[in-house]
């Protein structure tokens, strides 16, 4: 069975804006100040949603207690303009449609600290309806070693004419990190970032082990 993880995020957020009156209100983190508050509570709703939903990846799954995180850091957060990529490559990222495209190169970001430069490659989901949903998978130096070795997922949202927010405290991983009966986009090599990016998910460790 297929769960596309791109909607996860969406879900968790609404979660989170009922049961905590976080104001949450898109996918991408706003560009407010650092609250580690608002990640520590969306991380414990998430938790719920995995167990407690029938397609959930740990439904009636008694070792499942908590996925595993970096702490919040503030450092892993990232601002950039959007750069638009014309006629961006399509690329074939599911692995149960094998030849036919899933998704579109639509821009790149920017991310820059210190003497850190890389480059960031914007997806965009061909059942995406939304006009300022965007998807950015990413691989990076802790990958099957703190992180899941497959890499991880971005949810971002960006509004026409501004600045986009990356936030890699809410980085996740895909739910066939956790079991293989889920089918899960690929990574492109395109989005290989030279650096352990020390936020959001860890690899998952069930505590039965």
């Amino acid at each position: 069975m297929k769960i596309k993880s791109v909607y996860l995020f969406s879900l968790i957020a609404i979660l989170i804006i009922l049961g905590t009156f976080v104001s949450i209100i898109k996918l991408t983190p706003s560009l407010s100040a650092f609250n580690s508050g608002n990640i520590v509570s969306f991380r414990k709703a998430k938790n719920q949603i995995l167990s407690q939903r029938v397609d959930g990846p740990f439904y009636k799954d008694l070792s499942f207690d908590s996925l595993q995180y970096y702490l919040p850091n503030e450092k892993e957060i990232f601002r950039s303009d959007v750069y638009e990529v014309v006629d961006g490559e399509e690329l074939d990222l599911m692995p149960d449609r094998v030849g036919y495209p899933s998704h579109k190169v639509v821009s790149f970001l920017i991310l820059e600290r210190e003497t850190w430069r890389d480059t960031l490659f914007v997806l965009k989901d061909f059942e995406e309806k939304s006009d300022t949903t965007f998807f950015a998978p990413f691989l990076d130096g802790g990958n099957g070693k703190e992180s899941y070795g497959g890499g991880r997922y971005l949810d971002l949202t960006i509004l026409p004419g501004k600045q986009a927010v990356v936030d890699f405290n809410y980085a996740y991983n895909p739910y066939c990190a956790y079991n293989s009966a889920f089918l899960c986009p690929k990574v492109p090599g395109m989005n290989r970032l030279s650096r352990i990016i020390g936020a959001g998910e860890k690899n998952y460790i069930s505590r039965l082990k």
